[in-house]
């Protein structure tokens, strides 16, 4: 890995229990609406759109891509905290209010303000990801990161699984209130400012030698091989699921396409499953995330995520479908841990943000493109089509990972 400028100490883990464990029940009390947030923007969203708007492809494109939006600015989100001098949390808690006020003018009706208001409130979610990486950082040691991130993370995917099943039942049940569901995440989000606001932190520290630049840290491609090579494999997996990941719902709700499920199996099929194998698996991810091969590891979450595409996608039956719901949860058990911390096994200290920015940043170009993509396509070509690209990108990221593993198991 190239050297790059040292930061200043403010960067190390603390060696303060009482920083330690505030961190830790903040972090889990974060959780709880964190995932209560989950079902809005990975399904009940696009579902309102489908169900009762009837929204064009580009539309429901827009909405799935609200997420990517908020990973495209995150960059520029670190590098205004490090100019300020604020603690990275507090300036998350302002962006969280933000997306409140979103989600409330989502909930006036019309669906242009559907489309606006929700492209705000999930962009708030995801642009602050790179200040909670720092701060994990500095709050946790590097031997048990992976197994205390996994404990909020586990509370997060529990509160997930029930909501996702009661926001399901509810708009099936009550499909004209379906406004209620995002008043409900205008309250989460505001439940999360509170909890951010409170978390320890400090600013994100200045870079010695460089002068502070808005934009991503395009520079740290060049210098650091590793980075590169995930980056570039990264892409490949994120592409290939993101352009599915939305065009689950299409897939289930369209009659088109045999299953014409109602909005309470949708949530279920891509929130409530899911989420309750995630929860069971994540405390085993978060033990291999501290003690196994990263390179190794990301393999085996890929191969997991192609077994999820080709059951789920592969027939109109109960039993793929669950089959393919069940293999995205344990893939994404592990997927989400390892997005969330890898940078902190390759970062300097006190790069941690720049790094996860970078990194925040190429998610966001795949986050915005892949699902309007993915809804383009299949207005030319059947679904299963669109299936196997995904999965031959999922497995062309693998490819470009392996040397790597190898290097690392050699190095071991």
């Amino acid at each position: 890995m190239a050297l790059l400028d040292a930061p200043d100490d403010r960067s190390r883990p603390t060696d303060d229990d009482y920083i330690v464990r505030r961190t830790q029940l903040l972090d889990i009390a974060r959780s709880v609406p964190a995932g209560m947030l989950l079902p809005l923007e990975s399904s009940v969203l696009l579902t309102i759109a489908i169900t009762q708007f009837d929204a064009p492809g580009w539309v429901k494109g827009l909405i799935a891509a609200a997420s990517g939006v908020g990973l495209l600015v995150s960059p520029f989100v670190t590098e205004a905290v490090r100019r300020s001098g604020l603690p990275a949390m507090r300036v998350a808690a302002f962006i969280s209010t933000i997306g409140a006020a979103g989600f409330a003018v989502a909930a006036v009706g019309p669906l242009a303000l559907l489309v606006v208001g929700s492209i705000v409130g999930v962009a708030a979610i995801s642009a602050s990801i790179p200040l909670l990486t720092a701060t994990y950082e500095t709050n946790f040691s590097t031997a048990d990161r992976g197994k205390r991130v996994g404990r909020g993370m586990a509370v997060r995917v529990a509160v997930s699984a029930l909501a996702g099943l009661a926001m399901g039942t509810y708009l099936t049940a009550h499909a004209g209130l379906w406004w209620h569901l995002l008043l409900a995440g205008t309250v989460a989000l505001l439940a999360m400012a509170w909890t951010q606001r409170r978390l320890p932190s400090q600013p994100i520290p200045p870079i010695d030698g460089r002068h502070p630049s808005a934009l991503p840290h395009f520079h740290l491609l060049g210098e650091d091989r590793q980075l590169r090579l995930t980056l570039i494999a990264w892409m490949f997996m994120g592409f290939g699921n993101l352009m599915l990941l939305p065009l689950r719902v299409e897939f289930l709700a369209q009659s088109r396409y045999g299953v014409n499920a109602d909005a309470a199996k949708i949530t279920m099929l891509t929130v409530t499953v899911p989420s309750i194998v995630r929860l069971a698996c994540m405390p085993v991810f978060g033990r291999l995330f501290d003690r196994m091969s990263f390179f190794s590891a990301r393999i085996m979450v890929n191969l997991l995520f192609a077994i999820y595409v080709g059951a789920f996608f592969s027939g109109t039956g109960n039993t793929g479908l669950i089959l393919g719901a069940v293999a995205f949860g344990v893939g994404s058990a592990g997927g989400d841990l390892m997005w969330t911390l890898w940078v902190t096994k390759f970062a300097p200290p006190g790069r941690v943000a720049d790094y996860m920015g970078l990194h925040t940043f190429f998610t966001g170009i795949r986050a915005v493109s892949a699902p309007l993509l993915g809804f383009v396509v299949i207005e030319r070509f059947d679904l299963s089509t669109v299936a196997i690209i995904a999965a031959a990108l999922i497995v062309v990221s693998s490819l470009v990972l392996l040397p790597e593993a190898r290097l690392e198991r050699r190095a071991g």
